[in-house]
């Protein structure tokens, strides 16, 4: 049965599990979420409403992290997470690391990137709050070059698509909060390791290109609403 993953790839939520999934040598089907993220259709699959969802074998699954678990799980023959015990969780704890203090800081520089109406001591307490998550994940990362090992797993997945999203939406706009994968010498390792890797560029790239579209695509919408 085909293994169905509900989501636009332009997600960087959406854009862990495809990665991981290439990594796996996975073939998913992928469609958008009917009537859209948070639409009473698409919660009638997913209760969340949110994105993605993973259907399989006649269940739904949501949430990136544990859907990227199930696949390693139900797919044991191409398994991702490292056998040893502290490999693991160093990828898991990088994955963790991005959820919980990377994640959050994006959405409240939105309102800032034009610097006519830009609240310094906001950017200024946001790029604090980066510069510590980008230290935290450098710390917890194991021996290289990727998150954990010789090869990539949940951590990189986790994180790469994050690092391609903020390098469109954030690192060109505000100078006080560098690109780590340039300014954190263990970042730039693991993010050259990541471009350099077949299935971690090509996902990125994917995301990237979709992420750019989705990007244009409310910029218009936003330019046509200013004109009304």
């Amino acid at each position: 049965m085909a293994i169905k993953l509900w989501g636009s790839i332009a997600s960087p939520y959406v854009a862990r599990v495809t990665m991981f999934a290439r990594l796996k040598g996975l073939e998913l089907e992928q469609a958008p979420a009917p009537g859209g993220m948070g639409s009473d259709e698409f919660k009638k699959i997913n209760a969340t409403g949110k994105i993605p969802a993973l259907e399989h074998d006649g269940h739904v699954i949501a949430e990136c992290e544990t859907i990227c678990e199930y696949l390693d799980d139900a797919f044991p023959e191409s398994r991702i997470t490292p056998a040893d015990p502290m490999l693991a969780a160093q990828s898991r704890m990088v994955s963790r690391i991005t959820d919980l203090y990377v994640a959050p800081h994006n959405t409240p520089l939105r309102p800032h990137k034009n610097p006519a109406n830009r609240d310094q001591a906001v950017v200024d307490a946001v790029a604090h709050e980066f510069d510590k998550a980008f230290g935290y994940a450098a710390h917890y990362m194991g021996k290289g070059p990727f998150a954990a090992g010789d090869t990539p797993g949940i951590g990189d997945c986790a994180l790469a698509p994050f690092i391609g999203m903020l390098q469109q939406t954030v690192f060109p706009y505000f100078e006080t909060i560098p690109d780590p994968t340039v300014s954190n010498p263990r970042l730039k390792d693991w993010w050259q390791a990541v471009q350099e890797h077949e299935a971690c560029k090509a996902s990125v790239d994917e995301y990237e290109q979709e992420l750019s579209k989705f990007l244009a695509y409310i910029a218009e919408l936003m330019a046509k609403r200013a004109q009304q």
